[in-house]
């Protein structure tokens, strides 16, 4: 199994006053731990979890700690593989966020769907429900 990990996911682990912190903590113990398959995050979730940290806490510390662990920098082990949004799926992204433009997706929605179809990824980690219908998602609180 693989899993790409969404941006609320890793922000709510990251913030202990999130309101799902601990179910988003427990679901990403369970990546840890080997049992979700290989982790994937792409630089565009990437950038959005580091922004959002930063912007929430209003302090680079946390935001730096938190894209730390996404790199696998001393002294967090290197758990995720980092997906780069390539021109082609770059492309394939402008098609799906096209073609569900009644799901709302993001445009970084979009890409993890471009990239779950590209590397065949199995399923994206997330309690955004955008997703249902398009990729499976696995929703951390029931992880």
């Amino acid at each position: 199994m693989t899993v790409i990990v969404d941006t609320g996911v890793l922000y709510a682990d990251h913030d202990e006053d999130a309101t799902r912190h601990e179910s988003a903590s427990e679901a990403l113990e369970a990546v840890y731990d080997g049992e979700l398959g290989q982790p994937y995050v792409s630089d565009y979730i990437y950038d959005e979890a580091v922004t959002l940290t930063l912007a929430r806490s209003g302090s680079f510390p946390p935001a730096r700690r938190l894209g730390e662990r996404l790199r696998g920098v001393d002294p967090y082990p290197r758990a995720y593989e980092l997906l780069q949004v390539s021109t082609a799926v770059f492309t394939d992204a402008v098609t799906v966020f096209e073609r569900y433009d009644d799901q709302h997706l993001s445009f970084t929605d979009a890409t993890t769907v471009a990239l779950c179809e590209r590397h065949d990824i199995d399923a994206v980690l997330s309690f955004d429900d955008d997703f249902d219908g398009i990729v499976d998602r696995l929703d951390p609180e029931a992880v």
